[in-house]
This record gives C-alpha cells, sequence and structure tokens, in this order.
C-alpha cells in the first residue's frame, strides 16, 4: 500500500498542475463529486479508476509510477563518508555501481563470484547508507536522483584517477566501439562556456541512452565508460619557454 499512496499523492499533484477538479473526475468516471474525494482520501482506487483518471492527464499508469518514482529519487550527491564507505571494500562498489546502471540483485550474483549471503549484507549496507531502498526478496529501490553526481574531488574521483585512469586510457581505441577524439585550439572564454554547455547536453543524452537500455537483457549490453574532458591547457614542453604574463 505504500507505493499506492506515492501514486496517489503524485496523482493529485499532477491534476493540480493541470487545473483538473474532483468535479471534471466525477463527470469522466459518471461518479458523485463526494465518491471521487472519499476514492482520494481513502486511498483505494482500482486500476480501472487510475488508469481513467490518468487519462484525463493525457498519460498511463506507467508513466505516473515513473514519476512517483523520480519524485522518490532525491539524493543528489553523497556524503564524503558514504564515497569513502564505498571505495574503502571493492565487492561493494562493484554492486552498488552495478545496481546504479539498471542491474538486479540476480544478475549481480550470476555474474560475479559474490555468494547470496555475502550480496544480502552489500544490499544491507547501501540500504544503511541510502543508495538503496531495500524492499523484500532482496528487491530495491535507488535513492538516487536522475541528476545524481559523485562529490568534485571527492573519495570516489580521487579513487578513479589513482586506480582507472591509467587503465582506461592503456587503449589505442581503435576496438569495436571505441573512440577517441583530441582536438587543439586557442579560445575565447565565452566559448569554453559553450562547450561546457553542450558537454552537460551529452551526458543527458547518454543517461537517457541508459535509461532507455535498461529493458535490454544485460547480456546484450555492455559496461561502457564516457569521458569527456576540456580544459586550457598547454603541453609542459611548451609551457616552460612561456613568457612570464
Amino acid at each position: 500500500m505504500a507505493f499506492t499512496s506515492e501514486l496517489i499523492s503524485t496523482l493529485k499533484q499532477e491534476l493540480r498542475a493541470s487545473n483538473i477538479t474532483y468535479a471534471r473526475i466525477a463527470q469522466a468516471l459518471g461518479l458523485s463529486e463526494s465518491s471521487i474525494k472519499r476514492l482520494f482520501s481513502e486511498g483505494d482506487m482500482s486500476l480501472s479508476r487510475f488508469d481513467a483518471i490518468c487519462g484525463l492527464l493525457g498519460m498511463d499508469i506507467s508513466q505516473l509510477a515513473q514519476k512517483a518514482t523520480e519524485q522518490r529519487r532525491h539524493v543528489l550527491q553523497l556524503t564524503e563518508a558514504q564515497e569513502k564507505t564505498l571505495v574503502g571494500e571493492d565487492k561493494l562498489l562493484l554492486v552498488a555501481t552495478h545496481l546504479l546502471y539498471g542491474w538486479n540483485f540476480e544478475q549481480v550474483l550470476a555474474a560475479y563470484e559474490i555468494d547470496r549471503f555475502e550480496g544480502q549484507h552489500y544490499l544491507t549496507t547501501l540500504d544503511r547508507l541510502g543508495i538503496i531502498e531495500l524492499l523484500p526478496e532482496n528487491r530495491f529501490r535507488m535513492t538516487l536522483s536522475p541528476e545524481f553526481q559523485w562529490r568534485k574531488d571527492g573519495p570516489i574521483q580521487q579513487f578513479f584517477e589513482r586506480e582507472l585512469q591509467s587503465e582506461y586510457f592503456n587503449s589505442s581505441f581503435t576496438r569495436d566501439g571505441e573512440l577517441r577524439l583530441v582536438v587543439n585550439g586557442w579560445l575565447s572564454r565565452h566559448s569554453l562556456n559553450a562547450f561546457h554547455e553542450n558537454i552537460f547536453r551529452l551526458k543527458k543524452e547518454f543517461e537517457i541512452a541508459k535509461d532507455n537500455d535498461r529493458h535490454v537483457p544485460v547480456e546484450d549490453r555492455k559496461g561502457t565508460t564516457l569521458v569527456i574532458a576540456i580544459r586550457p591547457w598547454t603541453l609542459e614542453i611548451f609551457a616552460r619557454y612561456a613568457r612570464p604574463v
């Protein structure tokens, strides 16, 4: 019943935003206005009535459920202590990142040498950290917002720079699915800021593609990392000859 309450709460918000009154809903469902008020107050609504009311909003129940879930996912950034806990244990970080990528518990156990008891321990730890909301039968809900980001120069970023950066770039970037572009030029501050905005748009497109692919079987997906960087920079062998500004 907890999620039903969240659905009704989200439905109320959407109705208010669209200026759809109880009277209009009553007319559409062939009920009295008092009956509609009672449905919302008691939280006892059939799927057919959910569907009918969603129809007034131009959406279906699945879209309403997605909105309710997105509202629950509100964590924009972890604390330094939370990130330290994640990087302090390799398997915990492995489980956390794969859940973040859209895997479920059984898929993680099938792909990695983690036994069920050990995996349940990691789920409990992630629930305690507030990264997931643990549900019965090892199911969970992510609490991280779609706009979630790791801390700048935080433990996760430092871990990447220390452990993964050299490994990531140790490639010719000529294999299937790989691409590396390096361009140089002299840009104004205005142009740099414009590129920053474009990079954030590209990040959003990556997130959309990742979410759209959640229904694709895990075996048909590949872990993919996109790294984009831009900064005013000159090769050290050139910079050493620069005249003082």
